[in-house]
């Protein structure tokens, strides 16, 4: 049985990550701040925790590789981010900015470390997935902090992958962006200020247009890429190239 650990998995696509894969026959331990959600299911454990809170991030992978158990594979797919602030540089509202960095930024980061340091003995295949976005490689006005943030998990990915590369049993480590996802934070973005984000008219469009693709739709394609032999060819890809 493979196992996975996803974070965000209460909602949007993570929900819909956590209910492929258990679908496909794995093992799942879903985190979220409130994971009540998610419908019981024989192979689920669920860990609620808020992912901003630096301090428990080792003891809270540590604890998920422990409710897997013995699995034939490792998968932490870190999924949970925020788009807020959406607000240009000089009007970001008080704390909003560090809350970001924590959750979209940092914990990857120190989930990614735990993960390799606690997975080191596993004979089978170890894999990481950063669901990242296309904001990583392209600036859009209102989004700084998103942006910033996911180019930093992007380029933690590049370096994860290289320092891999040399392991005797390297672990595989993607960073990948999902495409557009009908999502909440799709009307988070759709009700933003327009003097904050300029670029709110093109996603009024996408929606209007029905060019978002659904949750289930984007998860299925994801996990069929995370299981396929070209994962981890190339450690920042969008999937809509494949």
């Amino acid at each position: 049985m493979n196992g996975y650990v996803v974070t965000g998995a209460s909602r949007g696509l993570g929900a819909a990550l956590t209910a492929q894969l258990l679908r496909d026959g794995g093992r799942v331990v879903a985190v979220a701040r409130d994971c009540s959600p998610l419908p019981a299911h024989p192979q689920l454990i669920t860990l609620d925790a808020d992912l901003a809170d630096s301090s428990l991030l080792p003891l809270l992978l540590e604890r998920a590789l422990a409710a897997l158990g013995d699995c034939d594979s490792l998968t932490l797919i870190n999924n949970a981010g925020t788009v807020q602030p959406i607000a240009q540089v000089g009007a970001y509202p008080p704390g909003a900015a560090e809350q970001a960095i924590a959750l979209n930024l940092t914990a990857p980061l120190l989930l990614c470390d735990a993960f390799v340091a606690h997975s080191a003995g596993h004979g089978g295949v170890r894999r990481v997935l950063n669901i990242s976005s296309g904001a990583a490689a392209n600036p859009y006005p209102g989004w700084s902090v998103y942006c910033a943030s996911k180019a930093g998990v992007d380029h933690f990915t590049r370096t994860l992958a290289a320092e891999q590369q040399g392991a005797a049993r390297p672990l595989l480590a993607v960073s990948l962006y999902p495409g557009v996802i009908d999502t909440g934070m799709q009307g988070e973005i759709r009700a933003a200020d327009p003097a904050q984000f300029p670029h709110k008219p093109r996603f009024d469009a996408l929606k209007a247009d029905g060019q978002l693709t659904s949750p289930a739709a984007a998860a299925a394609a994801i996990v069929a890429y995370l299981h396929s032999a070209a994962f981890g060819s190339v450690p920042v890809l969008d999937i809509r190239q494949l």
